[in-house]
């Protein structure tokens, strides 16, 4: 099964946050951006009045309406990329495996199963890192999770590491083998 993987993932301690949980904060973002903009707009009309005693009616929108705009598009975009994000990690698990290298180098793993389909995607976390990039890649078939499932050994060896994901005696994993390379190593 060909699956789309995001190419890296932003890892907090030991937990590893999803693209759905980083789109829900960027809609956040962006509706507080409306609404600070709606709040500056309209204290812009009441500053940009030609005399204090003229209708806020008579003022010209374009400054305000315009910020409301670029802003109501960016939260648009926010909630197109929120549903995109949560559909895309739904059914998805990620996890920090252990041991890490000698230097901390950590592995992590992310799952997903869909239907009789299944998938990971093998990322590497650098010791002072947040950011783990993406390394490999492998299909499992009925769904089938190895790594959820305990059904893996990781080994290093200096700051190279090896990760075998097995299948059961039904569901097999393809490829079985994964080298891990930490960066700056």
């Amino acid at each position: 099964m060909g699956t789309a993987a995001w190419p890296a993932v932003l890892v907090l301690g030991d937990d590893v946050t999803s693209a759905g949980d980083a789109a829900v904060a960027l809609l956040g973002c962006g509706l507080s951006l409306l609404l600070l903009a709606r709040v500056i707009g309209g204290r812009d009309r009441r500053r940009y009045a030609a005399r204090p005693e003229e209708p806020l009616e008579h003022v010209p929108r374009r400054w305000a309406s315009g910020r409301r705009l670029a802003v109501g598009l960016l939260v648009v975009g926010a909630g197109g990329a929120t549903a995109f994000a949560l559909a895309f990690d739904a059914g998805s698990d990620a996890v920090v495996l252990s041991p890490s290298s000698t230097n901390g180098c950590r592995v992590v793993v992310q799952e997903r199963s869909f239907l009789l389909a299944g998938s990971g995607t093998v990322f590497v976390l650098a010791a002072d890192g947040l950011v783990a990039r993406q390394v490999s890649r492998y299909t499992t078939d009925d769904g089938y999770r190895p790594v959820r499932a305990g059904s893996f050994s990781l080994t290093w060896t200096g700051e190279r590491g090896h990760l075998e994901v097995f299948g059961s005696g039904f569901d097999p994993v393809w490829p079985r083998g994964h080298e891990i390379d930490c960066p700056g190593a």
